[in-house]
């Protein structure tokens, strides 16, 4: 592997990556529009009467081709529920003794300089109109301030970060009573009075209507656990008792434990993905959820929620500056499908954005006609990566029989890059030049030279790298297709890059 010399670019570049742009749902077709004909010569007679042979000149044309970043930036990394108690076969609250277990994928950050990586969730304490437990906006920080993982002797309890809110939805009755979940039918919904008020961190125990309340860490337990790099257990366990909670609208003396609901939780960067304190509930944070906390809060119901969150949840992928090559027809100047990388520079590209080595071993290459690197952003004056919106341009001039050949990093990889098949783009088809969107024609591939690791928070991946040669050796050398069944967040080719070609 190669020094990691992309990290340091990408600072700057990647602050800007939540910048608004508009995400291209089709792929669109290959326009073939140039109308030119081949131009050809006229036959003559000779001076002793024998006509020449016609010839056919070749067609040629200047081809200007442009790779842009068309992500369309998600606030949320990765997201999910919890609704399935450990050891039951469906989803179900938690009652006394009883946990949920879900594990994320989170490396110290997802792009420099973002803040770090915090794991938030929202979910129901149940005996009430509309309390529900959550930490804070900002979220439990998953690693320390010096980039180490949080971790300890076993699990680390982080209960002291989570709070108990109230939604301001619904009017607070006394506990116990007949619009609280536990005296509801298991499918009512929304049957309080409506409150209309604000989302507020329920202090001193005790709720708007006066309610004595038990302590957060007198109803659950939240502890992470370090499982694998950049990976975490998440437990969140019931620890109620049959008495931890006064009910007197259920008459006397009665008391009860305190239900736990299933939920929702995400890993941000941003601070405030749920909701945001002394703001309505509704539409609020980065997920900005019509109902969501709303119907975990009140009844713990997570579907709307739930999908208003994964909607919000994606990964940013840069760009990194790349090589291109125009080269004869029948030539695989990059790579070869299922083949081991040539050892030529495209290691370097795959790994960490460094295209120094494949740029000079393409101008030296047989039958390759022209190559170059693209590493400069349009309107920028150095070169870097490229976030969404971004673009890099080059151009060339070409004649038919030839093909285009690129490739530029996804950067949130150990080593994967875009490129056209190994034997290129052909530049011309029934002597008229390409152009137009080709993004269809560009594949995802593995350059097997380093072992996978979650897309986005892998510790061996270039932008979270801390040192050289990190990353594993790949047992497969192959070069080859990304299929996107190797994990659940990759995303579509056409939703990261668009390649297109002007030709004249």
């Amino acid at each position: 592997m190669k020094t990691k010399k992309l990290l340091l670019l990408m600072a700057g570049v990647f602050l800007l990556a939540f910048a608004s742009c508009e995400e291209d749902n089709e792929i669109p077709v290959v326009e073939n529009t140039n109308e030119s004909s081949n131009p050809t010569t006229e036959p003559e007679a000779s001076e002793e009467g024998e006509e020449e042979v016609e010839e056919e000149m070749a067609a040629m044309a200047d081809f200007t081709v442009t790779v842009e970043n068309v992500v369309t930036p998600k606030p949320i990394f990765e997201s999910g529920v919890f609704a399935v108690p450990v050891g039951k076969s469906g989803p179900a609250p938690l009652f006394p003794g009883d946990a949920y277990e879900f594990e994320v994928n989170a490396g110290q950050h997802v792009l420099p300089g973002d803040g770090g990586t915090r794991l938030s969730f929202v979910t129901m304490f149940v005996q009430s109109n509309d309390l529900f437990f959550a930490p804070n906006e900002e979220g439990i920080a998953l690693y320390e301030e010096n980039g180490a993982p949080i971790y300890g002797d076993g699990p680390v309890d982080v209960t002291d970060q989570v709070l108990l809110w109230d939604a301001g939805t619904e009017v607070n009755e006394q506990t116990g009573g007949p619009n609280q979940k536990p005296q509801q039918a298991p499918d009512a919904m929304d049957q309080g009075e409506d409150e209309n008020g604000v989302v507020t961190e329920v202090k001193d125990n005790s709720c708007a209507f006066g309610n004595e309340l038990p302590t957060v860490a007198e109803v659950i337990k939240v502890t992470i656990e370090l499982v694998a790099p950049a990976r975490f257990k998440v437990k969140i366990k019931n620890v109620s008792t049959a008495t931890t909670i006064s009910v007197p609208a259920q008459g006397g003396d009665a008391r009860a434990a305190v239900p736990i609901s299933p939920g929702v939780y995400a890993v941000h960067t941003a601070p405030a993905p749920f909701f945001v304190e002394g703001e309505t509930a509704t539409g609020a944070g980065l997920i900005a959820s019509e109902t969501g906390v709303e119907d975990v809060a009140e009844d713990g119901f997570l579907d709307a929620l739930y999908m208003d969150t994964k909607a919000a949840t994606g990964l940013i992928v840069p760009l990194s500056p790349g090589a291109w090559a125009v080269h004869m027809e029948g030539t695989m100047p990059l790579f070869e499908k299922n083949m081991p990388d040539f050892g030529e520079g495209l290691e370097g590209l795959a790994e960490d954005g460094n295209v120094a080595m494949l740029g000079e071993s393409l101008m030296n290459k047989e039958g390759i006609m022209e190559s170059g690197i693209f590493n400069t952003p349009v309107g920028a004056s150095a070169p870097g990566p490229i976030g969404p919106g971004g673009k890099y341009q080059f151009s060339f001039t070409a004649e038919e029989g030839y093909q285009l050949s690129l490739a530029t990093m996804f950067v949130q990889s150990n080593d994967w890059f875009y490129s056209f098949k190994p034997e290129g783009l052909p530049l011309f088809k029934d002597g008229e030049a390409m152009m137009g969107d080709v993004t269809e024609y560009v594949y995802l591939f593995d350059a097997g030279t380093e072992i996978d690791e979650y897309p986005g928070a892998g510790i061996a991946q270039v932008i979270r790298q801390g040192e050289m040669d990190a990353g594993e050796i790949d047992s497969n050398s192959n070069v080859r297709v990304v299929t996107g069944e190797e994990f659940d967040n990759i995303p579509a080719n056409s939703y990261v890059l668009k390649v297109s070609i002007e030709a004249n």
